[in-house]
């Protein structure tokens, strides 16, 4: 009989967050815990969809989930995506993730999700389990923005987490699709290595509306998504490239910002194959799915 699995309580929750934290933040020379980088992820209200295998008190395996909606031509699916897979260090290789990712992906499947997706840089143990990888994004990378002294400005910055979400989702559902829907607590989240994050927006005018979310850790922008009417991306990257020299840009191939990116900035684009996908329900299918991207920010 395996170690009992279990959704979280309080007393896990604290007991859980240091060893995460060392794991996926100090350990790799980061700062800002991930309670504070994903509030509503590791917090009270989300307790149920933290999952931890415990002997005597103690935390063996441990693994997050972030239930969200998928939006894909007017059709409505249900996603759960699977972030900080941990085992203790002394208890590995002896197939303690493998038992907690079945048991919560069956969890996930009862309850309703037709997909999960993680994010793994190796993939060869979850495609033992039956995760598919499948990701057509990409990185890239411009090491010396020019110089924009002097340039007007039609861009205003304000921390993302005080944004107000219903017009920037606006723009996401007219110019997206697929793409995955965010409510406020969404703009709360601080993707490593990033230590803030700004909303930038140039509202030429209502039609012409473009926006982009960009985290900083002082030495480099980190685009993660800019979205919009073409005619607004100029002025952004403009002001991105006040901030820092050094960019950093998360996108797809094939979008209209990577179309952007490739004509008017020297940018050096490689793939991220990060992405494995398990399907649930009879709706998502890997024919399906392999187009689908889901952007930096939104990932746990």
């Amino acid at each position: 009989m395996g170690t009992p699995i279990h959704a979280a309580n309080s007393g896990d929750l604290e007991k859980l967050i240091p060893l995460l934290d060392e794991e996926f933040v100090f350990g790799k020379g980061r700062r800002i815990s991930l309670a504070q980088r994903f509030p509503a992820v590791y917090c009270r209200e989300n307790l149920g969809n933290i999952f931890v295998a415990e002997e005597n008190g103690a935390v063996v395996s441990a693994l997050a989930a972030k239930r969200f909606n998928w939006l894909e031509y007017g059709e409505l699916l249900r996603g759960v995506m699977f972030g900080a897979v941990y085992t203790h260090p002394l208890r590995r290789k002896e197939g303690q993730a493998s038992r907690l990712l079945a048991w919560a992906a069956e969890e996930a499947r009862r309850d309703g999700a037709d997909f999960a997706v993680l994010w793994a840089a190796k993939p060869t143990f979850y495609a033992r389990l039956g995760w598919v990888a499948g990701d057509c994004g990409v990185l890239g990378e411009v090491a010396s923005c020019a110089n924009t002294a002097g340039l007007p400005n039609e861009v205003g910055m304000t921390p993302a987490n005080s944004v107000s979400f219903q017009s920037i989702e606006l723009i996401r559902q007219r110019w997206l699709d697929p793409l995955t829907l965010r409510g406020a607590d969404d703009y709360r989240q601080l993707p490593p290595p990033a230590e803030t994050v700004y909303l930038l927006r140039c509202e030429i005018n209502t039609e012409k509306a473009g926006y982009a979310l960009v985290g900083c850790n002082g030495v480099a922008n980190i685009i993660y998504e800019m979205v919009g009417h073409p005619n607004s991306f100029l002025a952004l990257w403009q002001k991105i490239c006040s901030m820092q020299k050094r960019t950093i840009i998360n996108d797809r191939p094939g979008s209209t910002s990577y179309r952007w990116f490739a004509e008017n900035t020297p940018v050096m684009w490689q793939s991220k194959p990060l992405a494995m996908w398990l399907p649930l329900s009879a709706k998502a299918d890997m024919a399906r799915i392999a187009g689908w991207y889901v952007p930096y920010f939104d990932r746990i």
